[in-house]
């Protein structure tokens, strides 16, 4: 074989890389997406929205005013090192608490990729799949 043939056939062999990485994030083998969902179950006033701001160390998703039952949702991703921190400021009604919505450490095995909260008066409950909800966090 001779120079250009191996030129071309390296190029290839590395052109195939990022799909492969990108289909490994998706099978959890390299880096792994969790949803995450954040539902208001705050009774009274549907005038009264539930103010969320959640970020991490690097990005800021923003200020969010969801009604009851809206949900805020956003995909938070592992890196290998199993480091990622999304948290959470909450408000609503005169009141004010923070939460860690996603931990990759807490959450990387609990979620299965779909991490579910659950806002109330009481405070934030957690379901690993709408089927049974713990509080977690209070007012």
């Amino acid at each position: 074989m001779n120079s250009g043939h191996r030129f071309l056939l390296v190029l290839a062999a590395f052109s195939l890389i990022p799909s492969q990485l990108s289909f490994a994030a998706e099978e959890n083998l390299l880096w792994a997406w969790h949803h995450v969902y954040i539902t208001n179950d705050l009774p009274g006033d549907p005038s009264k929205t539930l103010m969320v701001h959640c970020r991490d160390k690097n990005k800021d998703l923003g200020i969010k005013y969801l009604s009851q039952k809206q949900v805020f949702h956003f995909r938070a991703q592992i890196d290998l090192l199993r480091k990622n921190l999304f948290f959470c400021n909450m408000q609503w009604n005169g009141k004010q608490a923070h939460m860690d919505s996603f931990s990759a450490k807490r959450d990387e095995n609990r979620c299965r990729k779909h991490c579910m909260w659950s806002v109330r008066p009481d405070g934030f409950y957690f379901s690993r799949g709408n089927s049974r909800w713990d509080r977690e966090y209070q007012w």
